[in-house]
């Protein structure tokens, strides 16, 4: 037994040192991973420069918006208020705005807001309307009718004649910033000669 125990003794002495082995500062991989760690350190993305991070992406261009499928139409209520000029009766029915609006072949995009204004039209005689001047204001800010928009939205014709007695609906597209889009908004809508102005917001 004791000659077992010597044995044992002999062989742990005589054991290599399992130390890890000292690594080499001056080795180029080592360089690289030093540095990869101390720009992830200061705040660096993965496989990004310094200080970039993958949280803070810049907007896509409008370029790159106009690919998009066209965004869900956003409601805006209206007033609803009919204005009458010479037995013309117009009433804002519905208001919509987009930043892309889609045609069967184009897009459009904006960096503002199309408007789709929707008003109902009756008359006691027949009246011509010219879309093509229509205008939406806001104190001293003029509007007028977006006719790209018009075209690809597939708005109502530029000269819509209603016959009287026939209710009927015209859309109007514009182009407005979004401060526009506020109380005080109305439509000016040249009818037969006349201008007949809308409430809207």
């Amino acid at each position: 037994m004791r000659s077992a125990l010597l044995l044992v003794a002999a062989l742990l002495l005589g054991c290599p040192d399992r130390r890890a082995p000292q690594v080499d500062e001056n080795d180029p991989l080592i360089r690289k991973l030093k540095a990869e760690q101390e720009r992830l350190a200061q705040g660096g993305a993965p496989g990004g420069p310094r200080g970039a991070s993958p949280l803070k992406e810049p907007p896509p261009p409008l370029a790159d918006v106009a690919q998009l499928p066209p965004d869900m139409p956003v409601p805006v209520p209206v007033k609803a208020e009919p204005a009458i000029l010479e037995g013309t009766s117009v009433t804002a029915r519905r208001m919509e705005t987009a930043q892309i609006i889609g045609g069967t072949k184009v897009k459009l995009s904006t960096t503002d807001r199309f408007v789709r204004l929707v008003v109902s039209v009756t008359t006691s005689k027949e009246t011509t309307f010219d879309l093509a001047k229509a205008t939406l204001e806001k104190g001293g800010d003029v509007y007028e009718l977006a006719r790209d928009v018009q075209r690809v939205g597939q708005g109502s014709p530029l000269a819509t004649s209603i016959a009287p007695g026939v209710a009927q609906d015209l859309v109007l597209y514009f182009e407005l910033p979004p401060a526009a889009i506020s109380s005080g908004l109305k439509l000016k809508l040249p009818a037969s000669g006349a201008t007949i102005e809308v409430p809207v917001l």
